[in-house]
């Protein structure tokens, strides 16, 4: 179900790209997507206490169209005055968020398991299980309890899924609970020492078969987790972060076969607003070979009541370079009240932009920082082709060790991006190129510094 729900997405993702450059705890309640009836249960959630706590910041509900139309505008989705037909960006968000939403929810099932486990005295180890530190699937039972499965409602609602919507965690679990249940993944625990982190988790079909990967540091406030699948000839792998220490998440995958694709979305937690609030950054590249390259970058801030993003285009196609604007107003219920786009010097205060519907400034800032307070700032010399790149810790093979990824790199058409989201700036790091094949090129001579 991840597999086709991602190529779908991604996709969807780069024609609305080609399209826009040719023109806490809570209670456990909800309505069910399968037989639309209301279950009460506990309002108990699981609190894990030997793997992170949390795997992401709250996202604001109007980013996944799941809030409710603001009192600012009269305008709710659907009607006259409302432009989602016409939007390029605030679909393309709202479409990582539920790519978000599908791979922390089942992070957050793993991670779940994994600390009954631990609780249970099945410690970090290189030589239980079959010897070698791993436990099949299916060679151990976890009893999978009310708090559990409420956690798991409580992570897809932030997300602004539903509880029982079909293909969730909570519609495949609801079934499960109170029961003791033989385990889903295989696993590997082990205590590790690797650009800050110091325990990892591996989990997959089997333990010749591992598929995702959860590393966090001594203080358990710092996650990040690598996974891979494939489909047909396409290949996907991704990452995703949570720093609980600067309320920081982001989410990026990689796509490379019929398409060389990457995209990727962080968020912050704000202040102030309506709900839960996040100042965002959403990056999206692609690759056609002759057919053309693209990246797309965007900042902006949402609540639940509704957001506003600005983004800048850059494309090449046929020997050309093109190179637009946008930017777009939305209600928390999806409704968009105005768009604007721009044909040139679109990062210039002087800009000329042409703007369709009402406009209003809840959201906009002179610069947003997804990154939090403490965030990193990233320079790379030696490196100027265009490409997707990738900061690895120095000496590592991302190939045979995609773990020691510690952040994401882009160049189009001049426009630079760099991001790094590992526990320590103080980490060497070495640069490689993503090639469409989903290989990796080290960068000879590249210098990374982190601050």
């Amino acid at each position: 179900m991840k597999k086709i729900s991602y190529i779908i997405t991604l996709i969807s993702i780069i024609s609305l790209f080609l399209v826009g450059c040719s023109s806490d705890d809570t209670a456990a309640t909800a309505t069910t997507a399968a037989d639309n009836s209301t279950t009460t249960t506990t309002t108990e959630t699981n609190e894990r206490s030997n793997t992170p706590a949390k795997s992401s910041v709250a996202t604001p509900s109007s980013m996944s169209a799941s809030g409710s139309a603001s009192s600012r505008t009269a305008t709710k989705a659907g009607d006259a005055d409302d432009y989602s037909s016409s939007s390029v960006l605030y679909p393309m968000i709202k479409d990582v968020v539920g790519m978000m939403k599908s791979t922390v929810s089942m992070a957050d099932l793993n991670l779940m398991l994994v600390d009954a486990r631990i609780s249970d005295n099945f410690t970090a180890s290189t030589t239980a299980g079959d010897g070698n530190g791993c436990y099949e699937k299916g060679s151990y039972t976890i009893n999978f309890t009310q708090g559990m499965y409420n956690s798991l409602v409580a992570m897809e609602e932030d997300f602004g899924g539903e509880e029982g919507a079909e293909g969730s965690m909570s519609a495949d679990m609801k079934a499960l609970i109170g029961t003791d249940m033989d385990g889903p993944v295989a696993y590997k625990f082990i205590d590790i020492t690797s650009g800050g982190y110091t325990q990892e988790i591996s989990t997959g079909e089997s333990c010749d078969n591992m598929t995702e990967t959860f590393r966090w540091n001594t203080a358990k406030t710092k996650l990040a987790s690598q996974f891979k699948d494939t489909m047909g000839d396409d290949t996907f792998k991704g990452t995703f972060t949570y720093n609980g220490d600067d309320n920081v998440s982001s989410f990026s995958v990689e796509m490379s076969g019929s398409v060389a694709m990457k995209l990727s979305l962080k968020m912050a937690t704000c202040t102030g607003m309506t709900g839960d609030c996040a100042v965002f950054s959403f990056r999206q590249s692609y690759d056609m070979g002759a057919s053309g390259t693209g990246l797309m970058k965007a900042d902006g801030k949402a609540d639940d009541s509704g957001g506003y993003a600005t983004a800048l285009l850059s494309m090449t196609s046929g020997g050309f370079d093109m190179k637009m604007g946008y930017k777009e107003y939305w209600e928390g219920d999806g409704a968009v009240t105005a768009n604007a786009v721009c044909q040139s010097n679109c990062d210039s205060a002087s800009a000329t932009w042409t703007t369709t519907g009402t406009t209003n400034d809840t959201y906009a800032q002179d610069s947003y920082d997804s990154d939090g307070a403490n965030g990193a700032t990233v320079s790379v010399s030696g490196v100027t082709a265009d490409g997707s790149y990738m900061l690895v810790i120095t000496g590592e093979d991302p190939t045979t060790n995609p773990e020691a990824t510690l952040g994401m790199g882009e160049i189009r058409s001049g426009t630079t991006d760099w991001e790094f989201w590992g526990p320590d700036k103080t980490i060497g790091l070495d640069v490689y190129l993503i090639n469409s094949d989903g290989t990796f090129t080290i960068q000879s001579g590249a210098t990374v510094t982190v601050s």
